[in-house]
C-alpha cells in the first residue's frame, strides 16, 4: 500500500514538474493575433516567407509590450530579413494567381512602412544597430558617424556590426567586404549568431566575381538553413555558369557538396576558422 501511495505521489510530482517546464505559450502567433489584430492584419497570410512573417510577428508582439532598444533592433532586423525574402519573391511570376502578387506587394509596402516608422522613432540613436538603418535607408549623416564609429573598431567582434558593414563595401570593395563577413563566421560560436542573410551574400559576391564554384559552395549552404518552402537561388544556374565561363570547369559536384557539408557542420559547432579566398581579378 505504501509502495502504491509513493508510485503515485512520484508520478503526480513528475506530472507537476513536466507542466511547469512547458514554454508559455503567449507569443505563439495564434494567441499575438487574437490579442493584438493589428499586429498580423496589415501582413497577409500568403505562402511566401511565412516563416519570416511569424518571425517579424513576434518581434512586433515583443516590442509592443515592452519597449526598449534591444526589442526595436530585433524588431528592425526581422523586418530586413522578411523585406528582403519579399524581393525575391516579387521577381516570381504568377500568372494564374494575380491576387496573390498582389498580397505580395502589399506586403513588401506594409514591410517598408514598418521600417520608415520604427527608424522615425529611432532618429538620434545612439545604437550603432539602429543607425545602420537609419544611414543607409535615409541618408542621416549622424547616424552614418554613429555607425561607423562603432563599425571601424580594430578589433570588432561584434557579428551582426561586421555583417552590416560588409554589407556596406559589397558592391565597390568585394574583396574587403568578404573579409568582414569570412571573420564574422569566424567570431560566430553557432549558426543561430549569425544574419539569416549571411550566406546568400556570400554567394552573391562570389557569383559577381565568376568564382561559380565557390558561390556553389555557399548556396548549397544557404539552401540548407532556408527555413522557406521555395528557395529562390538556382543551383543548377550556378554549376552551368560555372562550366562555360570558368576557367576551372566545376565538373565535380559532389567534391563541393562535401565541402558544404564541413563548413556548415563547423558553422554548426562554432569552430569555422578559414579566411576568405582572394578574389580573381
Amino acid at each position: 500500500m505504501i509502495t502504491k501511495i509513493l508510485k503515485s505521489t512520484l508520478i503526480l510530482i513528475a506530472l507537476i514538474a513536466t507542466i511547469s517546464c512547458i514554454p508559455n505559450k503567449e507569443d505563439g502567433l495564434a494567441n499575438i493575433c487574437k490579442s493584438y489584430p493589428e499586429l498580423c492584419s496589415d501582413l497577409h497570410q500568403i505562402g511566401d516567407c511565412r516563416y519570416k512573417r511569424t518571425s517579424l510577428i513576434r518581434a512586433r508582439y515583443y516590442d509592443k509590450i515592452e519597449p526598449n532598444q534591444t526589442h526595436t533592433r530585433a524588431l528592425l532586423t526581422e523586418l530586413d530579413n522578411y523585406e528582403s525574402c519579399l524581393e525575391l519573391t516579387l521577381f516570381l511570376q504568377f500568372t494564374r494567381n494575380k491576387e496573390r502578387k498582389e498580397l505580395r506587394l502589399e506586403n513588401y509596402l506594409a514591410a517598408q512602412n514598418l521600417m520608415k516608422a520604427v527608424l522615425k522613432e529611432s532618429k538620434g540613436t545612439q545604437d550603432p544597430h539602429l543607425a545602420y538603418y537609419l544611414w543607409t535607408r535615409y541618408q542621416d549623416l549622424d547616424a552614418r558617424t554613429v555607425f561607423l564609429n562603432a563599425a571601424n573598431q580594430k578589433d570588432l567582434k561584434d557579428i551582426k556590426l561586421l555583417a552590416k558593414l560588409a554589407t556596406i563595401y559589397s558592391t565597390e570593395d568585394p574583396q574587403l567586404s568578404l573579409n568582414l563577413f569570412y571573420k564574422a563566421l569566424r567570431e560566430s560560436k553557432s549558426l543561430d549568431e549569425l544574419p539569416q542573410n549571411i550566406f546568400t551574400s556570400i554567394m552573391t559576391i562570389f557569383y559577381q566575381n565568376k568564382q561559380f564554384a565557390q558561390a556553389y559552395i555557399w548556396a548549397l549552404i544557404a539552401k540548407e538553413e532556408n527555413t522557406e518552402k521555395e528557395f529562390p537561388i538556382n543551383l543548377d544556374l550556378i554549376l552551368q555558369k560555372g562550366l562555360i565561363n570558368g576557367k576551372k570547369l566545376i565538373n565535380n559536384e559532389d567534391v563541393l557538396e562535401d565541402k558544404a557539408d564541413a563548413y556548415h557542420k563547423q558553422l554548426t559547432d562554432g569552430i569555422f576558422n578559414l579566411k576568405a579566398p582572394q578574389l580573381v581579378q
